[in-house]
């Protein structure tokens, strides 16, 4: 089966810092938005939408565009969940069957780790899903980059 190519929308992030009810320890909390596109996103005309529809099955995990930089070594008591739900698809018979987050090691460079997340459904293409992931994490989990971070 042809991998599925995956476009991400995301929406802006929301930053806050918040007290943990069970230690009273200040943590940061990040909450990430957006729609993940499988298969491209249909071309609207006058006349409707054009698309190349396939069946698919979609569990190929992807990093979030948008994801803040965390260094790996903070992150044992790390919490991330997430929601995902389906957004827009074709008249076909559709399911997603589970949504996964988590922080996980740069490929390219082990000393950061970012938001990926997994979406694992049997839909046929194009097919969007709302995501919806929240992160908690130590204050200094996040990796300094600069201006911005």
């Amino acid at each position: 089966m042809a991998d599925i190519a995956i476009e991400i929308l995301p929406q802006p992030r929301i930053d806050t810092l918040v007290t943990d009810a069970a230690t009273g320890t200040q943590r940061r909390r990040t909450e990430y938005t957006g729609t993940a596109w499988f298969g491209g996103r249909p071309q609207v005309t006058g006349f409707g939408s054009i698309t190349l529809a396939q069946v698919a099955v979609l569990d190929r995990p992807f990093f979030l565009p948008d994801s803040l930089p965390y260094r790996p070594d903070p992150l044992d008591d790390a919490l991330v969940v997430c929601s995902v739900a389906i957004q827009g698809s074709m008249d076909e018979p559709h399911h997603v069957l589970d949504g996964r987050a988590g922080l996980v090691s740069d490929p390219r460079n082990a000393a950061v780790s970012w938001i990926q997340l997994q979406v694992i459904a049997r839909a046929r293409t194009p097919f969007a899903v709302s995501y919806r992931v929240t992160g908690v994490v130590a204050l200094n989990a996040l990796l300094e980059t600069g201006a911005g971070s």
